[in-house]
């Protein structure tokens, strides 16, 4: 059987354009959790040591926090380099008032992983800092760290019920699409069955042109979407943290297998309606 000719503009254009729209979706999600993540990432923690610490005691501790899945970075700030940076900000004539005294104590700065840090983990994280003897206390905006992931569970809810109803939606386009240019053929579909052909048979190619479509449609939506990053990054926000993601590619790995799959189901679901069916209700 050849394949079928469907009116494949204006199937492959809905199809783009649902699948594209579902992506644009993806993406502001993407960037919300992105954004959410670096500002969990950019809250500074703060060990503070008991002074003078043992030079051996406080590189085991640095050795161990760099260790730590939650942590980004960790570096060792004595009272000498705390002192010189107040120095720059606060002016000479203001440290010399201080004759001498110097209130910094020796201190870890700690910055997290804003994919994987959480207020449990950071309070798991604090009691075992907590053990270490030379350790005299800590310092994290802990409240803030709370309310940054409660705005990342929201968004997750409410990102995952639009999303679903977008899915939803998109495959309800796709499939009143691949049933109206099926619904094309379906005089030939009748002809084949009053000849002997098989269901696989008659299937086969609109399947496999389904399939097809799905594929290059999620393609073409995924061209879009990178060249609209890409303008937006390159003329009005530079966004190198999207770019530099992984989950950008799982994102449209996601679309192809989305579109592919949609357009294989809509294809099989769409064909019954036009098999075993008589002259009189097919006309």
């Amino acid at each position: 059987m050849r394949g079928p000719r469907l009116p494949l503009a204006h199937s492959l254009f809905s199809l783009v354009l649902a699948l594209f729209v579902l992506g644009l979706y993806g993406l502001f999600l993407l960037m919300g959790q992105l954004v959410l993540e670096q500002a969990r990432a950019g809250l500074e923690y703060r060990i503070h040591l008991y002074g003078p610490a043992p030079t051996e005691q406080v590189e085991a501790l640095l050795g161990w926090l760099r260790s730590q899945r939650i942590v980004r970075e960790a570096h060792f700030v004595s009272p000498e380099e705390a002192m010189e940076g107040f120095r720059r900000v606060a002016g000479e004539e203001f440290v010399r008032a201080m004759e001498g005294f110097n209130p910094f104590p020796p201190t870890f700065r700690v910055t997290f992983r804003g994919e994987v840090v959480s207020s449990d983990s950071v309070l798991l994280f604090t009691n075992r800092v907590l053990e270490w003897e030379i350790v005299k206390e800590v310092d994290y905006p802990r409240r803030l760290l709370e309310v940054l992931e409660k705005r990342a569970n929201t968004l997750q809810w409410v990102g995952l019920l639009v999303g679903l109803v977008m899915v939803g939606v998109t495959f309800l386009l796709i499939f009143n699409t691949v049933r109206l240019a099926i619904f094309a053929r379906r005089l030939e579909i009748r002809t084949l069955e009053l000849v002997g052909a098989t269901r696989a048979y008659i299937e086969r190619p609109f399947v496999q042109v389904g399939l097809f479509q799905g594929l290059v449609g999620a393609f073409l939506a995924i061209a879009l979407l990178q060249v609209g990053i890409w303008l937006v990054h390159r003329y009005f926000l530079p966004i190198p943290f999207l770019l530099e993601d992984w989950r950008l590619l799982a994102l449209y790995g996601g679309l192809i297998v989305f579109g592919t799959g949609v357009g294989y189901i809509a294809s099989k679901l769409a064909l019954q309606r036009f098999l075993q069916k008589t002259l009189d209700k097919l006309i």
